[in-house]
């Protein structure tokens, strides 16, 4: 009889299985686009090439080509040098038939695992289980919500307020300017999960605590956002881009895991530049 305890429960289970692959749906998402595209171009390209095919004859010394205008036609009339784009032109039909097949292919097999995740079918494994036999399991994969829930428990020492700042955001969380309440509230509003001011440590500078760090739910993926907010201050601009660089060096960029906002006196915040950012990382 095997040992109980090498059964379920073991530490490789409790561990979980990290199945988010940051950034993966947005790889076939783009992938996808990308064949979508290249079959329309071909599909277009055919219905504009000339009919029938490009016959070759290779002699020793020369090539001679010969426009075959339908299938009974064997031979092929010859296409003098003058009229080299006809070749070119059956040439390129041929091979662009060729890869129509291919992405055709491709296409269907993306498109079948695009919906497989759309469905998220080792979500679907869990939840389709008797609730009872669910207090018994520990499954593999979080679905989203218990993936936000576990990360928003993650607990973290706040840092203190020392001014007589009174910003609170719309879900109670306070801040320290009227720009990061923009922020904050707009991070709500879209369902957003954020930690405010949570604190990490960068090489070259130490512990840092970044004004949000968010999480977008459908990557799996985190994101520290810094706003700065006094770039007319020459001292304040080169403090943080000092700061930007040691960023770049813990191996944070702006766009794959890392948002950065700037305003001036003469240039605010834009809620319209704010929403732009959080649909295009966030959502």
């Amino acid at each position: 009889m095997k040992d109980i305890n090498k059964l379920g429960g073991s530490n490789i289970m409790n561990a979980g299985v990290d199945l988010s692959d940051v950034g993966f749906r947005d790889s076939i998402v783009k992938r996808k686009n990308g064949i979508d595209n290249l079959v329309d171009r071909l599909k277009l390209e055919l219905d504009n090439a000339p009919d029938g095919s490009l016959r070759i004859t290779n002699r020793k010394s020369y090539v001679q080509y010969y426009w075959r205008k339908d299938a009974k036609d064997t031979n092929g009339a010859y296409i003098h040098k003058e009229d080299m784009d006809i070749a070119k032109a059956l040439a390129q039909k041929e091979y662009n038939k060729k890869l129509l097949k291919c992405a055709l292919k491709e296409q269907c097999i993306v498109n079948d695992y695009s919906s497989m995740l759309e469905e998220e079918l080792l979500v679907k494994a869990y939840d389709d289980m008797h609730s009872l036999k669910k207090e018994l399991v520990t499954p593999f994969y979080d679905d989203d919500i218990t993936y936000k829930e576990k990360w928003k428990a993650e607990s973290y020492e706040p840092m203190g307020f020392s001014d007589n700042t009174d910003y609170y955001s719309g879900d109670g969380v306070r801040v320290r300017s009227k720009s990061e309440l923009i922020i904050a509230n707009l991070l709500e509003q879209y369902g957003i999960p954020y930690k405010y001011e949570k604190p990490i440590v960068l090489d070259g500078l130490g512990q840092v605590r970044p004004d949000f760090v968010c999480l977008n739910i459908r990557t799996r993926r985190e994101y520290v956002w810094e706003h700065f907010g006094m770039m007319d201050n020459a001292g304040y601009a080169n403090k943080n881009i000092s700061k930007m660089n040691v960023y770049q060096q813990n191996g944070y960029y702006l766009g794959k895991n890392m948002i950065a906002t700037f305003e001036t006196s003469a240039v605010p915040l834009s809620s319209r530049q704010l929403k732009g950012i959080i649909e295009e990382y966030l959502v």
